[in-house]
């Protein structure tokens, strides 16, 4: 969990850790832990821009909090993490926000932020496909109540089916084109551009609300049947809403691409 929401003092050879971080995914099958603190310095002056550093500890040195109770996403069991005064050494310490290295290679200057949410949006886009696909083999055997034919012979159905289709394709296209960009760019030894990587946040975030969007209409096509906890479309439904509540695809991102695209200042330290 990349968010700074622990403090680390430094000490001699390392720091010391205490905090608590939300939302750490597969945390209790884990032996280490990636995790974002503040470096304390009280000799810092007021309004001083805080030092971020990320820090890797053994989750057994760890307190695993069963936090994760969810309608969506219940496998990824994101749990809370606690860090009582853990000892971290030097050589476990790093950052995010200082840039690739000198030597870096095009992974390393692909945009951090873009790569974390480009992840979310592909389990999106994988649900949604999955999503129709289940509807697409619901409706050839259910029969509405009432009806000699079956959901994939009527018209509402073949319509709704084709629109969500044409929607998701279009969505993986500008993913895929959006990280084609990217990649190029970060094969080249500048820094990747601000348009390219408000495009990639765009992408993401588009993906994953068209996504929901999607499964949300192949869950009402199901009717009655998919209310149930053995229908994939039920749980189809609560992950991909869980999802567009993600930071990093949350409906808040549009923002910051509408203001780069009206001109307008935009910060790019989480881009």
């Amino acid at each position: 969990m990349w968010a700074p929401t622990a403090t680390a003092h430094p000490v001699d050879g390392g720091v010391r850790i205490s905090g608590r971080w939300a939302f750490c995914s597969g945390v209790s099958h884990a032996d280490w832990l990636m995790a974002g603190c503040v470096l304390a310095d009280p000799d810092a002056p007021e309004g001083f821009a805080p030092v971020l550093r990320v820090v890797a500890m053994p989750t057994q040195e760890l307190e695993i909090r069963d936090t994760w109770h969810t309608s969506g996403l219940r496998g990824t069991g994101s749990h809370d993490v606690v860090a009582t005064d853990v000892f971290v050494p030097d050589h476990r310490t790093g950052s995010l926000v200082d840039g690739p290295p000198a030597d870096a290679t095009a992974l390393h200057r692909f945009p951090l932020f873009g790569f974390f949410a480009l992840s979310v949006a592909a389990a999106a886009l994988g649900n949604a496909r999955g999503a129709i696909d289940d509807l697409v083999a619901l409706a050839a055997v259910r029969r509405p109540s009432g009806t000699k034919t079956t959901l994939a012979e009527r018209a509402s159905t073949q319509s709704a089916v084709a629109r969500a289709e044409a929607a998701l394709r279009a969505a993986r296209l500008l993913y895929f084109h959006s990280v084609a960009e990217a990649w190029e760019a970060a094969r080249r030894p500048e820094a990747v551009s601000t348009d390219l990587r408000v495009a990639l946040r765009l992408a993401a975030s588009h993906a994953a609300g068209t996504a929901a969007e999607v499964t949300a209409a192949m869950y009402g096509l199901g009717g009655s049947t998919a209310i149930f906890e053995d229908s994939p479309l039920q749980r189809r439904f609560r992950d991909a809403h869980t999802v567009t509540a993600h930071i990093q695809v949350n409906a808040d991102t549009y923002e910051t691409t509408g203001r780069h695209l009206l001109g307008l200042p935009i910060s790019i330290d989480r881009l």
